[in-house]
């Protein structure tokens, strides 16, 4: 659990281990309302690749073997990157199995399991990401996902703080 102070900016975690790699981060808000920001297009639409570009494509068929589809236009580059993957498990707001992939290099699915663990209104998130090799993960690593993804939460923690305060 973390011991930063209510409302301040946390940082993710991210570990490898493998062909695994892990992604921790608290939530200032019920796992709840955090889950529904991470699966609701409407939402996801204003965090996901946060500062990187406009988001183009953002589908979500949110149930067991439902697909999701997110694009995003590259700010700089004007590329357009685009994920995409499948639901395995859906069980709110504790946990979520999907599959997800790089469609620009149709690199093989990886498999994202995620745990959304509530404790006095606060929300820790462990991702346990198993990818087909160690080298892809360290190709993922090496990408800069991390800036990416800390950039992500923080515009999640700011949908989280408006939902709150409504």
């Amino acid at each position: 659990m973390s011991t930063a102070p209510r409302g301040a900016r946390e940082r993710a975690t991210v570990t490898t281990d493998g062909p695994e790699l892990v992604v921790t981060r608290t939530f200032d808000a019920p796992a709840d309302l955090v889950f529904e920001v991470m699966t609701t297009p409407e939402h996801v639409r204003r965090w996901w690749g946060a500062g990187h570009g406009e988001v183009t494509v953002c589908e979500i068929d949110l149930r067991e073997g439902g697909e999701w589809h997110f694009a995003q236009r590259a700010g700089s580059s004007g590329e357009e990157v685009s994920f995409s993957g499948h639901y395995r498990t859906i069980e709110r707001p504790g946990h979520l199995v999907h599959t997800e992939r790089f469609d620009n290099l149709e690199s093989p699915y990886s498999l994202v399991d995620t745990t959304y663990t509530e404790s006095e209104g606060r929300t820790h998130l462990r991702a346990v990401i198993t990818y087909d090799s160690p080298e892809t993960v360290q190709m993922v690593v090496e990408s800069g996902m991390e800036g990416g993804l800390q950039s992500s939460y923080d515009a999640v923690d700011d949908v989280l703080a408006e939902l709150s305060s409504r």
